[in-house]
């Protein structure tokens, strides 16, 4: 946009194109270290250039303004001398005419003299118009019978069809006799001219329907010729328009000042009653049959080529062929003043437009829609290119700005299928999870799968391919948007059923299929492999779209691997869950008499062994360490869980008892795990055993060293511990847990929020930096 060019220029509308003009040149951040100097100087040789046109467009100027000052003082004594001039001629007139006693007789003469020949010339005209009609018509009747070959002269035809009619024009205008029987027989005379005059119209609206022929025989003589004859009819209306305004414009002169003043018009009406011409508007005619030429070519292509959406694409094709035959060969035959390329794009933009709304009259079906989509933007876009023609130059838009309508419209078809399709995938694989009558399916790597992935990932992948096609990347995002929504329907359905199924298989394993431990690890591998085929669209995909929509696309797929990463997530806790269930008999007599004379350990090593070694095998490696972990950490809490239950923490017996199991179980699961992380979890029993072992004297420093890296170590624990000790008595219990909690007032839960070990998942004790309050005294 150039300001300069506006009517009005203000300082708001200069410092908006400046800004304009610095985010063109400067589209990065980086750009303000390494261009801002380029940048700088150019900005000033361009003002140093414009000062100096400036400089020069003013003195110019001004000069113009002097000289043409100068030219008007000049008029000014000019305009007198020719008025004085004027006046001399005036008077010599009038004194000539008293030198010549006979000048009214004179000039009576000379007007008898012109009205002779004028006669002469008319009467020679109406003996040969019969002659000239017939040769006239001999001549229209070669040029159709040559039409084919191009043998004829439409200037030469009109030329003559022309006077003929300008004959007419003037006999039935200066007749001079204006009764009936007078009239009637010119009438007879002239009768046959209308017909040979709509013969040759005929002809001529044949001769131009047929000019992409002419075109391409190189016959643009014809053309030109036929333009010709157009321009020549434009002029004689013209000039027939302006004589009507003349005659209109006397009229109204002479009623005005109530005096009849003779004039030309009113004596050449003293005459007779002058035959008005007929305005035939040839021009407009051409442009009309033009119209109607090209509507009719593109609706033949659109019902023999184009038929049906599918092929829609092909109309961009004939389109930029048609136009540049017409700019090659037909425009260069045409006046500029008819813009005539323009007008040929125009029509047929608008044939395009219109057979295109009749094809999406209906409804249609979601490849449809991008399909049409895809070919809006590649005709827009090979117009550009290859014709230079910019879309703001078609008129009206095509499919008349319903783009984003259709887009919508696409965008709640494909979810409306995809939620279809994946509803009925859900139920299939539902009803395989639930029956398990058969061993889950099993990949190459040994993994148990479902193949769920693939089937959803080929619905949605058919989906994003047809986008892309279609060059949508905002309906791309979209359509991910709605995809994850309907992502996370599927999530909450696997974790409602994951929860129903434990349940059932905890409380009543009687009653459901074997084979749930297998099935939830098939649905945990299968979510991995949705998540990496996310993530595989994400970079190999958004890498394709504009930075503008990158950003939003891959936001929307991370947010995909989000979902499927939760729902593996909770299948690997229902794992979990599953273990420890069968796990409760032996933690819940933890720190009893039984633990004290059996070992207990060794069948939760035996049942871990047998569940591990299938996770093992058949679990995502990922997936594996996730649930290891897990698994691992419920171990060390129901050490410090079962704390709570009615135990008794016996003097030498429980630590050393302890440390035995902790040392068994460490050495178990680093068989599985990375053994620095299975030191760090199993910490938490070892301070179990210093709290349980501390003598009364140091259980106030041991606490708070604890503390320093466990600040959220629930008090109620260690008040649990240490009332269940049976060497404390109750005064040095109680001298003891006042100490602390008098130490403790100044925590609570928000300060230590920040510092969440694995104490804050301990189900039996209050949460973060929560005091008891006197539970044991």
């Amino acid at each position: 946009m150039n300001l300069l060019s506006t009517e009005a220029v203000t300082d708001e509308n200069v410092r908006q194109y400046a800004i304009q003009r610095l985010a063109k040149l400067l589209r990065h951040p980086d750009d303000l270290v390494y261009k801002a100097d380029d940048v700088r100087r150019k900005l000033a040789q361009e003002k140093l250039l414009i000062d100096a046109q400036l400089n020069t467009d003013v003195r110019r100027q001004f000069d113009d303004v002097q000289e043409g000052l100068e030219m008007l003082y000049s008029t000014k004594g000019q305009i007198d001398r020719v008025k004085t001039d004027m006046q001399k001629v005036d008077q010599l007139c009038n004194r000539a005419q008293s030198y010549l006693t006979n000048f009214d007789r004179i000039q009576k003469i000379s007007v008898a003299n012109r009205n002779f020949v004028r006669t002469d010339e008319f009467y020679r005209q109406f003996s040969e118009f019969h002659e000239q009609y017939v040769h006239v018509r001999e001549m229209l009747a070669d040029a159709k019978t040559n039409f084919e070959q191009g043998d004829f002269n439409l200037l030469r035809l009109h030329y003559f069809l022309y006077k003929l009619e300008d004959f007419r024009g003037r006999a039935m205008g200066f007749s001079g006799v204006n009764d009936a029987d007078s009239e009637q027989t010119l009438a007879q005379m002239f009768g046959g001219l209308d017909g040979l005059v709509l013969e040759f119209e005929q002809f001529l609206w044949h001769v131009a329907g047929g000019i992409y022929d002419l075109a391409l025989r190189n016959r643009a003589n014809v053309i030109v010729q036929l333009l010709k004859v157009i321009e020549t009819e434009e002029a004689a209306d013209r000039a027939q328009e302006r004589e009507v305004e003349g005659a209109v414009l006397v009229r109204r002169q002479s009623l005005v000042g109530g005096v009849r003043r003779p004039s030309m018009a009113s004596s050449v009406m003293a005459r007779g009653p002058k035959k008005e011409r007929k305005v035939k508007h040839y021009r407009q005619k051409l442009l009309d049959l033009l119209r109607q030429f090209v509507a009719g070519r593109v609706t033949e292509f659109f019902k023999q080529e184009a038929k049906g959406l599918d092929a829609v694409e092909e109309v961009t094709g004939f389109v930029i062929d048609e136009l540049t035959f017409v700019a090659e060969a037909v425009a260069p035959a045409f006046p500029p003043n008819y813009f005539i390329f323009d007008f040929f794009v125009n029509e047929y933009h608008q044939a395009v437009v219109k057979n295109t709304n009749e094809l999406v009259a209906g409804d249609l079906e979601g490849g449809a829609i991008l399909t049409l989509l895809r070919w809006v933007r590649e005709y827009h876009s090979a117009l550009r290119k290859q014709l230079s023609i910019p879309k703001d130059q078609l008129k009206p838009a095509l499919l008349e700005g319903r783009e984003d309508q259709l887009a919508q419209e696409y965008l709640d078809i494909a979810v409306s299928k995809i939620r279809e399709w994946i509803t009925n995938l859900m139920r299939t694989e539902t009803n395989t999870f639930t029956g398990r009558q058969d061993a889950p399916s099993m990949g190459e790597d040994g993994l148990y799968v479902t193949g769920g992935s693939v089937y959803l990932f080929e619905i949605v992948n058919q989906n994003i391919d047809l986008v892309i096609d279609a060059q949508r990347a905002k309906l791309l995002c979209d359509l991910m948007a709605e995809c994850n929504k309907v992502f996370q329907d599927i999530g909450k359905q696997w974790r409602d059923l994951l929860e129903v199924e434990k349940i059932k298989q905890i409380e009543t394993p009687e009653s459901v299929a074997e084979g749930l431990v297998d099935y939830t690890m098939a649905l945990a591998n299968e979510q991995i492999r949705s998540v990496v085929q996310a993530e595989t669209i994400r970079d190999e995909t958004g890498d394709r779209l504009s930075r503008s929509h990158q950003e939003r696309f891959k936001a929307e797929l991370s947010q995909s691997m989000d979902i499927f990463m939760n729902i593996a997530e909770s299948a690997t806790q229902t794992l979990a869950d599953i273990v420890f269930s069968d796990l409760r008999p032996i933690t819940a007599a933890l720190y009893t008499a039984e633990w004290y004379q059996e070992d207990l350990l060794q069948p939760v090593i035996e049942t871990l062994k047998d569940y591990c070694q299938d996770f093992q095998d058949h679990l995502d490696k990922y997936l594996y360490k996730r649930l290891m972990q897990d698994l691992l950490s419920r171990f060390a809490l129901s050490y410090v869980d079962a704390a709570s239950g009615k135990v008794k923490f016996r003097k030498g017996k429980s630590s050393e008892k302890l440390n035995l199991e902790l040392h068994r179980a460490t050495k178990f699961f680093k068989e599985h795990m990375d053994s620095g992380a299975v030191t760090e979890t199993l910490s938490i029993v070892r301070i179990l055993i210093s709290l349980i072992d501390s003598t009364p004297t140091m259980i106030f420093l041991e606490f708070f060293s604890v503390k320093k890296q466990y600040p959220d170590l629930p008090l109620a624990l260690v008040e649990d511990i240490l009332a269940k000790r049976d060497d404390l008595d109750k005064q040095q219990l109680k001298g003891i847990l006042e100490s602390l909690r008098q130490k403790s007032k100044g925590e609570t839960g928000s300060s230590l929020a920040k510092q969440r070990t694995l104490f804050s998942k301990l189900k039996s004790y209050p949460p973060l930096g929560s005091v008891s309050k006197g539970r044991f005294l």
